[in-house]
């Protein structure tokens, strides 16, 4: 360790005005991409919605492959809500139970429905069957939200995948 004259440590240890500007840019850089991602977190109340509705769908496709069980999902237009049910043999007869809880599609408000083969519905309860064979009804609904906007959900037969159509954009 080099010592001056007069016998003070002439070693100094710290960091230069350089790597102090690089650790604080890099600082500003980290919070700067961070900071948007931490603040989206909390989603809004459509778009979880609309994952949660797109979940319910692809759970019970997966479910009736699965189980080999028909499964039903019922859209309730007058009470803005969705139902699930599993539909089993026992007995010779069919026995339906529910899949899940009911569950309410606020904020949003269901519209219309359109089933293949069965119409458009716009009141009352509508159901789409869920085969075990890895096939659903093709099926749309749309939906609006408080602001008027429309957002269009089309569920794939083959795949129980749901396509949200949300205006001019299209999220996956």
């Amino acid at each position: 360790m080099p010592i001056s004259a007069t016998g003070i440590s002439t070693d100094k240890r710290g960091f230069t005005l350089v790597e102090l500007v690089v650790v604080i840019t890099l600082l500003a850089l980290f919070s700067a991409i961070s900071l948007p991602l931490l603040m989206n977190r909390g989603e809004s109340g459509e778009r979880r919605t609309l994952r949660r509705l797109a979940g319910t769908v692809k759970q019970l496709y997966n479910e009736a492959t699965l189980t080999r069980d028909e499964h039903l999902l019922t859209f309730d237009l007058d009470h803005n809500s969705i139902s699930a049910f599993r539909l089993r043999a026992e007995n010779g007869n069919i026995v339906k139970e529910p899949f899940g809880k009911e569950a309410s599609l606020e904020p949003l408000q269901l519209k219309q429905v359109d089933v293949a083969d069965k119409g458009s519905f716009r009141h009352g309860q509508v159901s789409v069957r869920v085969l075990p064979l890895g096939w659903m009804e093709q099926t749309r609904i749309e939906l609006k939200d408080e602001k008027g906007d429309e957002t269009t959900l089309d569920f794939s037969p083959l795949t129980g995948s749901t396509k949200i159509n949300h205006a001019s954009k299209t999220l996956q």
